[in-house]
């Protein structure tokens, strides 16, 4: 497996956790702007943070 599949899982991985995270805070607030920003954010970070994990991964490593 290479460097770049390693990192996108990887970053898969973190997007999930703060998602998590993202919802249980939006579930806190009261601003219905506030929570789709939120939710917004949680569900962006799907797409950008294996994507970045992707590219960085095989600097970091150095392959």
């Amino acid at each position: 497996m290479g460097a770049g599949i390693i990192g996108a899982l990887v970053g898969l991985a973190i997007a999930v956790a703060d998602f998590a995270l993202l919802r249980m805070l939006a579930a806190r607030v009261e601003l219905p702007e506030t929570k789709r920003v939120l939710n917004i954010t949680g569900l962006s970070q799907f797409r950008l943070l294996p994507a970045i994990g992707y590219f960085v991964a095989p600097y970091v490593i150095g392959d």
